[in-house]
């Protein structure tokens, strides 16, 4: 249940401003200190806004009761390719702006993703150090599966663990 005043709506080209804006200061309010700076610092909102529009996937987002977007999560009906298991779907990606946090909107954003998604087994990486995220992730059914992904990146590597949850039947 949304708290008043919010909506859920599948991503359109009118929201990627918005979603792009989330996607660049949901990274600035997340990583900051948990990822190298060089990262942060060599990303550009237009970078985001282009992002939204043209590589997201699907994705859902939430409205402000203004039609501003406060966040959004992304996700893969088949998970990508580097995922080692069968029928699992994705969640690429939720994020959803500070002061819009402890809400209930993140967990309303993931219930109507996995209402969505075709298999009953749901994966995801989390950023190492992204305490908030794991126990979010967590509360809502996720575990770790003892895999993960190690990116470089300027700077230094990024270390994603790997988290799945099963979900209702399908």
């Amino acid at each position: 249940m949304l708290p008043k005043g919010f909506s859920i709506q599948d991503m359109e080209p009118a929201y990627a401003a918005g979603v792009g804006k989330v996607l660049y200061q949901g990274w600035e309010e997340t990583y900051r200190g948990l990822m190298p700076d060089e990262v942060l610092n060599s990303r550009t909102l237009e970078q985001c806004v282009d992002i939204a529009a043209h590589r997201l996937g699907d994705a859902l987002v939430v409205l402000t009761k203004q039609r501003e977007v406060a966040g959004f999560v992304g996700y893969a009906a088949k998970a990508r390719p580097f995922v080692e298991r069968e029928d699992t779907s994705e969640v690429i990606g939720l994020y959803l702006l500070r002061a819009y946090q402890k809400q209930g909107l993140g967990r309303a954003l993931l219930k109507e993703c996995f209402r969505r998604l075709p298999f009953p087994q749901v994966v995801l990486y989390v950023l190492d150090g992204n305490q908030n995220a794991i126990d979010f992730y967590r509360h809502m059914g996720f575990q770790f599966t003892g895999r993960q992904r190690k990116d470089p990146c300027p700077g230094g590597e990024l270390t994603e663990l790997e988290m799945l949850a099963k979900i209702a039947e399908k």
